[in-house]
C-alpha cells in the first residue's frame, strides 16, 4: 500500500469520515489560500458566530457589501498577527475575539461554558486537508516550495501540518519522515539567508517564509506505527542562518542536530500488536478538537524573566513581580510531560466516573488476576489484602516519577491549570487547588510559571502565612500556591476564622513529594502535610472517610521511598502474582538522560582526598593505660566531624576550589560557569565562605582572573541562634536577594549547608564540591543541582572532598537505585501484622500492668498526674535498675560455665522495651496513611506513656564524658583521583565499615574495649596510607605531563611571549595534549586530564612563573 493509499483510505477515514473518529471536515487542496487560510471555513464561522458585527462592517463605505474584500482584510490581520506571535497557539489564546475597525469578531469557541457547557465549542470547524500545496514568492519569484501529506485548521486558521509514511514501501517515520520535515524546514532557513542577506532586521520577511514551520503548534510525522513530533523548529534559526552564511553547516550535516529534539510520541499501548490502535491513540493524543484545545489553552506559553519589587499598598508593604524584560520564550511541552499531564486528567475522568462505585477499583483487580488465570482462592485473598489498604479508598491519589531537572514545575503548572478549569455534569469539579511546596525556591518558580500561563489574577494567589491562605480558602481565588512550612497549627487559625471547608473538594499538587511523605528526617513535613490535608477533611481524620466527593492528591518526585510508592502509587500484581508498588508514571533519570533533557552527573565524579593522621595524644594515652590497669569501663570518643572541621584541611580544600573556580568552572559554558559548595553544617560553611572569600579577593585583583572580581560568592543557611545570621554573612541582604543575584551573575559560588539541594534550578551551575556525606535520596536529589542542560553546557562535574570520599559509591548506588522506574514489593500487612505483635509485647510489661490505667485515668487532672508521674518515674528508674542488674548476673554466671555462651548478645529487658517502642513507632509512622490500623494502636495516651518511659530510660543512660578523643591532623596533601568508569548495575548494600558508614553524629565508641582503639589508630591510618600512594600516582603522571608540556619549544616560548592571546595558547595547549594522550595506554590518565586540563594550564603556568 502506497503512502497516498493509506492516507487516502485510513488516515483521512479515521480523521473525517469513520463516525468513531476525530470529527473533522474534509477539504480540499484547491480551497487553501497562498497565505494558509481556508477563506471559506473562516468566512462560515465568522458570519455564523459574530454576524451583527459582520453586518456591521460589510455596511462601511471601503467594502460597500463586498464580503470577499472584507474577509480578505480579516484574513491580512489574522496573518499579521500570527506572525507576530511565537506560534499559532500563542495567538488564538491571546486573540479568541479580534477587534477589527472597531467591531469584535469571534476567531474560536473554548469547551466547558458555565452557562453553555460544549455547546459554543461544538461551533468551531476542523479540518484537514490533504497534499495542500504552498509556496513563498519574493519579488515575484518563487523562492521556495513544499506539500505536506495532511493539513490541519480550525476556523479556516492553519495549525499545522502531518507528513505520512507506510513500512509498506519501507518508509519510516523515524528515518524518512523525520528527514523529509527537517530537510523542507532548513532548505526554507537556506533559501531565506540567501534573500534576506542581512537586510531582515525586523523579521518581517523570516515570518512570513518560515511561518507554516515556525508558527505550527507542532510538525508530526507518522508510519502508522510509530509516531513523532517536533515543536518550535525556530529555535534552531540562528544557529542554522549563521552555519548557513558562514558556510560552516549543510543541510546533511545540521539534520542530526535538529532529529535530537523530533522525539517519539509516548503512547499508553506500547504493546498493542496492531499499529492501527498504537496510530489512533497517537492522533487522538495529538488532534482531537478537545487535545488541540487544550494546546491553545494550556500547552503554550511565554517565559519572561521576572524581578519582585515592594511597594506600598494602604500602609502596608507589599511584595509584586515585574518583568525584568519582555522578551519572553516560547515553552511547549516536551512529549513526555504532555503525555505526563494527558494521563493525570485522564485518570482523574476516570475516577469522577467511578466514584459512586466504592468496589470499582476492587473490580478491575478481580478482572485483572482472573485474566492471569489467577486461583480463585488467591484472588479473594489479594482482592481482601487490597481493599484493606487506604491507597485510593478515602482520597484519590496519583504518584509521579520523574527525574529532576526534566520540568516537573512546567508539569505542575500545566496540570493545576486543566484542573482549575475542569468541569463534570456542569460544575467545577474542585474549589481549590493547591501547590504545595516546601522550599522557597520551589514556590517562587511555580509563582513566576502561573504569571507565564497568562491565570487570571482574581484565580492564582500565593498564600505567604496563615492569614493569607484562611483568606484565599474563603474567596473565589482557586489556584493557591502553599509554603507547607508556614501552615503549622493551621486547624486553630481556620476555628479562630470562623470558617469550615469540610464541604470543599481539594487537589493538591505536590513537588518532591518525598519530603512531604518521609519516615525519616523530616517528619514534621509529613505532620504538616496531613494536617494541611485535614482541614477539607468531613470527619476530622486525614482522609475523607466516607465522602462521596474525594479529594485528588498528585505527587511529584525523582525519588520515591517505599512509603510513598505504598501511599500514593499503584497497586500492581505481577504475571507471577507478586504484590509491587508502583508509579502512576514515570520518566526515569536514565531515559531522560538517553533523551538528551538532562546530563549524566554521575559520569563525571571526581575523588579529591584530604589526607589526614590519627593519633593519641599523649594525656589520653596515659588516662587509657590507667583505665586498662585497673578494669575501670571508659571510652574514647571519635567523631568524624572533627575530620570536617580540621583548619588546615579546610584551607588546603578552600584553595583548591579557588584555583578550580577561576581556571576551569568558570570558563565553562563559554563563561558562565557557576558552582555550590554542600558542606555539613553552618560552622563550617561560614568558615569556608570566610576563607573562599579572602582567597578570591586576593587572586582576582589583578592579573588573568580580575574579570571574575565581582563573581559573588554567597552562602545559605537556615539562621540558628548559636551563630550570625545569615543575612550578615551576604552584607545584610535577604535569602531570596541572595539567591536571584546568584542566578543572575555571570559566574559565581554558592555554599550551602541543607536548603537549596532539593527544587534549586540554575541551569549554569557547571560544578558540585561535596565536602559532606551524601547517600540515597538526598544524595540523588543533591547531584541533581547540576544535571541541568543549558546552551554551551556539555558536561557537570562532581568534585568529592569527604572523607574517604565515600560519596563516590553512595552517590552510585543511589543513582542505581533510583535511575529507572522504583517498583517496590512492600507489604503492609506484614508490616501491621508486626504492629500488632509489638502491642501485644507492650500491653504485657510489668510497668505497663502497673501503671498504664492509673496514668490514663490522671491525664485530664494536671494535680493527680503530676504526683503520679513523680511515682511512676520513682517506680520505673528502679524497675530498669533491678533488671539491668538481674541481666548482668545471668550473663556472669552463663560466662562461668561455658564461654561459648557467655558470647551471647541478648539484650537486658529494659534496652530491649527501649527498642521495641522505639520500633513500634517507627511502625506506625511508615503506615499512616498506607493501611487502616485500629484506634487503639494510635492512642495518644497510650504513645505518651511509653515516650515517657523512653525519657527516663535515656536520663538513666546519658553517655558519660570520654576520657578523651582520637586526635586528627591534616598530613598537608591534597590529591586528585579519577574514578572508575562504572556500568549502573542493581543497587549495593551500603558499606557499613566503620569508618565509612557512622555519620558525623556517631561517636564511635569502641565496643571491643579500650585495647582495640590501637587496632583502630593502626586501621585508619593504614586506609589513609593507601590513599596516599594512590595521590602519588596520579601526582608523578601530571608531572610527567608538566614534562611533556615543558619540552615543547614553541609552547613554552608563547607562554613567555606577551604576543599570543589566551585562546591561541589554548589551541597549541590541545593539540599537544592529544599528542600526549596519543603515548598514554592508561584511560584513567586521559579521564585525569579531561576532567582536570584548564586547571592544569593554570598550574603549569604558576609553576614556570615560579622556577
Amino acid at each position: 500500500m502506497t503512502e497516498l493509499e493509506l492516507q487516502s483510505e485510513y488516515v483521512m477515514d479515521f480523521f473525517c469520515r469513520r463516525a468513531d473518529g476525530l470529527g473533522f471536515h474534509e477539504i480540499k487542496n484547491n480551497a487553501v489560500s497562498p497565505d494558509l487560510f481556508i477563506p471559506a471555513n473562516l468566512y462560515e464561522f465568522l458570519k455564523e458566530n459574530s454576524r451583527k458585527a459582520w453586518n456591521n462592517l460589510l455596511k462601511k463605505s471601503e467594502y460597500n457589501g463586498d464580503e470577499q474584500k472584507l474577509l480578505r482584510a480579516i484574513m491580512d490581520m489574522i496573518r499579521e498577527k500570527i506572525e507576530a506571535s511565537a506560534n499559532v497557539a500563542i495567538f488564538l489564546n491571546k486573540n479568541r475575539t479580534i477587534t477589527f475597525e472597531g467591531e469584535t469578531l469571534q476567531l474560536i469557541y473554548v469547551s466547558g461554558s458555565e452557562l453553555r457547557g460544549d455547546e459554543d465549542f461544538n461551533k468551531n470547524i476542523f479540518a484537514a486537508v490533504e497534499e495542500m500545496s504552498y509556496s513563498f514568492h519574493h519579488d515575484a519569484k518563487k523562492i521556495f516550495a513544499f506539500r505536506p501529506d495532511l493539513s490541519f485548521f480550525v476556523n479556516g486558521i492553519f495549525l499545522g501540518y502531518a507528513e505520512l509514511k507506510s513500512n509498506f514501501t519501507n518508509q519510516t517515520a523515524k528515518t524518512n519522515g523525520r528527514n523529509k520535515i527537517i530537510t523542507d524546514y532548513l532548505e526554507a532557513v537556506w533559501e531565506y539567508t540567501k534573500i534576506a542577506n542581512g537586510n531582515d532586521v525586523s523579521q518581517t520577511l523570516r515570518r512570513r517564509m518560515l511561518r507554516p514551520f515556525e508558527k505550527s503548534i507542532h510538525l508530526v510525522t507518522t508510519d502508522i506505527t510509530d509516531s513523532y513530533i517536533l515543536r518550535d523548529p525556530g529555535q534552531f534559526f540562528d544557529e542554522a542562518k549563521r552555519g548557513f552564511q558562514d558556510n560552516t553547516i549543510s543541510i546533511s550535516s545540521f539534520r542530526p542536530v535538529v532529529e535530537k529534539v523530533f522525539k517519539p510520541l509516548p503512547i499508553k499501548q506500547v504493546e498493542a500488536t496492531d499499529p492501527r490502535v498504537r496510530f489512533e491513540e497517537a492522533m487522538r493524543s495529538l488532534y482531537s478538537k478537545k487535545m488541540i484545545e487544550k494546546e491553545i489553552l494550556y500547552y503554550n506559553f511565554m517565559a519572561y524573566t521576572y524581578k519582585t519589587v515592594t511597594t506600598v499598598v494602604n500602609g502596608h508593604k507589599v511584595q509584586k513581580k515585574e518583568y525584568k524584560d519582555k522578551t519572553g520564550r516560547l515553552i511547549c511541552p516536551r512529549p513526555k510531560q504532555k503525555f505526563g499531564c494527558d494521563r493525570i486528567i485522564e485518570r482523574v475522568q476516570e475516577f469522577l466516573d467511578h466514584e459512586s462505585e466504592p468496589t470499582y477499583f476492587i473490580d478491575c483487580l478481580r478482572a485483572e488476576l482472573q485474566a492471569l488465570n489467577a486461583p480463585q482462592d488467591l484472588i479473594e485473598r489479594v482482592v481482601a489484602e487490597r481493599d484493606s489498604y487506604c491507597n485510593n479508598k478515602y482520597v484519590y491519589s496519583l504518584l509521579l516519577q520523574y527525574a529532576a531537572g526534566f520540568g516537573k514545575s512546567n508539569i505542575i503548572g500545566w496540570t493545576a491549570l486543566q484542573l482549575k478549569d475542569l468541569r463534570y455534569k456542569g460544575e467545577w469539579v474542585y474549589n481549590k487547588i493547591l501547590l504545595v511546596v516546601d522550599r522557597l525556591q520551589l514556590r517562587d518558580q511555580l509563582d513566576s510559571m502561573m504569571l507565564n500561563m497568562n491565570i487570571d489574577k482574581a484565580m492564582f494567589v500565593e498564600a505567604t502565612d496563615q492569614e493569607t491562605f484562611v483568606k484565599a480558602l474563603s474567596d473565589k481565588r482557586r489556584i493557591i500556591v502553599v509554603n507547607i512550612q508556614k501552615f503549622w497549627e493551621l486547624k486553630k487559625a481556620i476555628e479562630k476564622a470562623g470558617k469550615d471547608f469540610k464541604n470543599m473538594r481539594v487537589a493538591f499538587l505536590i513537588d518532591e513529594v518525598h519530603r512531604s511523605n518521609t519516615d525519616d528526617v523530616h517528619q514534621e513535613m509529613y505532620s504538616a502535610f496531613d494536617e494541611l490535608q485535614d482541614i477539607f477533611d468531613e470527619n476530622g481524620g486525614f482522609i475523607t472517610r466516607g465522602s462521596t466527593k474525594k479529594n485528588l492528591i498528585v505527587g511529584f518526585t525523582a525519588t520515591p521511598s517505599e512509603r510513598v510508592l505504598a501511599r500514593f502509587g499503584e497497586f500492581h500484581r505481577s504475571t507471577n502474582f507478586n504484590q509491587l508498588w508502583k508509579p502512576f508514571d514515570s520518566y526515569t533519570m536514565k531515559e531522560a538522560i538517553a533523551d538528551g533533557y538532562i546530563l549524566d552527573p554521575t559520569k563525571h565524579i571526581i575523588p579529591v582526598p584530604a589526607k589526614m593522621y590519627f593519633e593519641l595524644p599523649n594525656g589520653v594515652m596515659q588516662a587509657i593505660t590507667a583505665a586498662m590497669n585497673s578494669g575501670q569501663e571508659e571510652r574514647v570518643s571519635f567523631a568524624k566531624k572533627q575530620i570536617y572541621e580540621n583548619p588546615d584541611r579546610m584551607k588546603a580544600i578552600a584553595e583548591f576550589v579557588v584555583n578550580r573556580l577561576l581556571s576551569l568552572v568558570y570558563g565553562k559554558i563559554r563563561g558562565t560557569g557557576k558552582a555550590m559548595l554542600a558542606v555539613s553544617s553552618i560552622p563550617i560553611a561560614i568558615q569556608y565562605c570566610k576563607i573562599i572569600r579572602r582567597l578570591m579577593a586576593e587572586k582576582t585583583a589583578s592579573g588573568t582572573f580580575a574579570k571574575y572580581a565581582d563573581a559573588p560568592v554567597a552562602i545559605v543557611y537556615s539562621d540558628n541562634q548559636k551563630y550570625e545570621k545569615c543575612s550578615s554573612m551576604n552584607g545584610g541582604v535577604a535569602e531570596d536577594k541572595v539567591i536571584d543575584n546568584f542566578k543572575t551573575a555571570k559566574n559565581g559560588l554558592i555554599i550551602v549547608v541543607d536548603k537549596l539541594q532539593t527544587g534549586f534550578d540554575e541551569p549554569k551551575l557547571h560544578t558540585l564540591f561535596l565536602d559532606k556525606e551524601i547517600r540515597d535520596i538526598n544524595a540523588i536529589q543533591t547531584i541533581s543541582r547540576v544535571n541541568r542542560k543549558t546552551k554551551y553546557k556539555e558536561e557537570c562535574h562532581i568534585i568529592d572532598f569527604s572523607f574517604g570520599n565515600v560519596n563516590e559509591k553512595n552517590i552510585r548506588d543511589a543513582f542505581a537505585k533510583f535511575c529507572g522506574m522504583v517498583i517496590t514489593d512492600f507489604d503492609p500487612l506484614r508490616e501491621k501484622a508486626i504492629i500488632q505483635e509489638l502491642y501485644r509485647e507492650l500491653l504485657a510489661q510489668p510497668i505497663y500492668i502497673k501503671w498504664f490505667e492509673r496514668y490514663k485515668s490522671s491525664v485530664n487532672n494536671a494535680e493527680a498526674n503530676a504526683q503520679l508521674c513523680l511515682d511512676m518515674d520513682a517506680d520505673i528508674r528502679a524497675w530498669i535498675k533491678n533488671v539491668m542488674e538481674a541481666h548482668a548476673q545471668y550473663t556472669q554466671d552463663l560466662k562461668t560455665h561455658s564461654e561459648e555462651t557467655a558470647a551471647t548478645s541478648d539484650d537486658d529487658p529494659a534496652k530491649a522495651l527501649r527498642k521495641t517502642i522505639g520500633r513500634y513507632n517507627s511502625l506506625l509512622v511508615l503506615l499512616q496513611g498506607v493501611i487502616e490500623l485500629d484506634a487503639q494502636f494510635k492512642d495518644a495516651v497510650f504513645i505518651d506513656f511509653w515516650q515517657r518511659y523512653c525519657n527516663i530510660y535515656r536520663s538513666i543512660f546519658e553517655q558519660k564524658d570520654s576520657i578523651g578523643s582520637i586526635h586528627t591532623t591534616f598530613d598537608g596533601e591534597i590529591g586528585l583521583l579519577v574514578s572508575d568508569e562504572v556500568e549502573i548495575e542493581e543497587p549495593q548494600e551500603q558499606d557499613d565499615a566503620p569508618e565509612n558508614s557512622r555519620s558525623k553524629k556517631n561517636t564511635g565508641e569502641n565496643r571491643g574495649g579500650l585495647a582495640s582503639i590501637f587496632d583502630t589508630l593502626a586501621r585508619l591510618n593504614a586506609t589513609e596510607q593507601e590513599r596516599e600512594q594512590e595521590i602519588q600516582f596520579y601526582f608523578t603522571k601530571t608531572n610527567e605531563f608538566y614534562e611533556f608540556l615543558k619540552s615543547d619549544g614553541r609552547f613554552m616560548a608563547m607562554l613567555h611571549s606577551p604576543n599570543f592571546s589566551r585562546d591561541e595558547i589554548e589551541k597549541e595547549y590541545n593539540k599537544l595534549i592529544r599528542r600526549f594522550l596519543r603515548q598514554a595506554e592508561d584511560v584513567k590518565i586521559k579521564k585525569l586530564i579531561d576532567e582536570n586540563k584548564e586547571m592544569f594550564l593554570e598550574d603549569f603556568k604558576d609553576r614556570i612563573t615560579q622556577e
